[in-house]
């Protein structure tokens, strides 16, 4: 199997399960990948250039205790991934906040639940007042995350290691904007199951393209999804049923025209509502 940096880790997993025990030998932080509820919630969202990272290692690394499985490591333009993201220094607007202009939030009981802390994360940060910051307490880096609140409200972040299982994520929310404004840049919508089919129903049956891309291989479902994108006529929506929360794909429609709402059935199940705005 080719790869690159870009090479979700998952992937890797799915092509040989014993990629569980090389990744994780190269670096302690690594180590998260032998549980599985970590497992589930990292793998699908992180690269090898975003693991090496967050296990303090490099590419080069993990790319050597993986060729022995038979992965051909394939180089190209690397390093497209947010450096600015890991810098070192704190930002002066950490540095100069108040204590109690920090919301302080521990998803680590969340995800030893079994659940995926996306949607109380999401809930949380809608929640904390323009240009304050909240603070996400995780046991990894929530890189998909910091890509995709960054494109949302939050003007900066910063990561704070604390140790190798606890990382501090610093997110600075934007001034406040006028309600408009606040319109438009509310992309992303958590729905509740009667809020998201009140939705679904306001449209009618022609009006409706709807997919299902659970049983196919990664990338396909984010490349269906976009595919279909590029083809929907204004005043169409695009209902799809997906196995879980397409952070990537949030990042990738962040800076586009669309409104993206989720409904979580499940663990193993999530409904999406694209569309485009005016």
């Amino acid at each position: 199997m080719k790869i690159t940096e870009k090479t979700k880790i998952s992937e890797l997993i799915k092509a040989n399960k014993n990629c569980i025990d090389a990744i994780s030998s190269v670096a302690e932080p690594l180590k998260k990948l032998h549980n599985p509820i970590l497992r589930k919630i990292m793998a699908s969202r992180v690269t090898i250039a975003e693991a090496a990272k967050m296990g303090g290692t490099t590419v080069e690394a993990i790319v050597e205790a993986i060729k022995p499985l038979g992965f051909v490591f394939e180089t190209g333009n690397s390093s497209e991934t947010k450096q600015e993201a890991f810098r070192e220094t704190k930002p002066s607007w950490l540095i100069n906040a108040a204590e109690n202009t920090i919301i302080r939030y521990d998803v680590r009981p969340i995800l030893e639940s079994g659940t995926d802390p996306l949607k109380a994360i999401l809930g949380k940060f809608k929640e904390v007042p323009a240009g304050q910051i909240l603070c996400i307490i995780n046991s990894f880096v929530p890189t998909p995350l910091i890509h995709l609140l960054k494109q949302e409200k939050a003007e900066d972040s910063f990561i704070d290691t604390i140790s190798q299982t606890e990382f501090h994520t610093y997110f600075l929310k934007k001034q406040a904007e006028s309600k408009i404004q606040s319109e438009k840049t509310e992309k992303v919508i958590m729905d509740d199951e009667s809020s998201f089919n009140l939705l679904l129903n306001s449209y009618l049956p022609d009006k409706i393209k709807e997919i299902d891309v659970r049983n196919m291989e990664m990338p396909m479902p984010m490349q269906t999804i976009l595919g279909e994108l590029e083809e929907l006529s204004f005043g169409t929506i695009l209902f799809v049923h997906h196995k879980r929360v397409p952070l990537y794909l949030l990042e990738e429609l962040a800076d586009k025209n669309f409104e993206v709402h989720i409904n979580t059935i499940d663990e193993n199940y999530v409904k999406l509502i694209i569309l485009e705005k005016k």
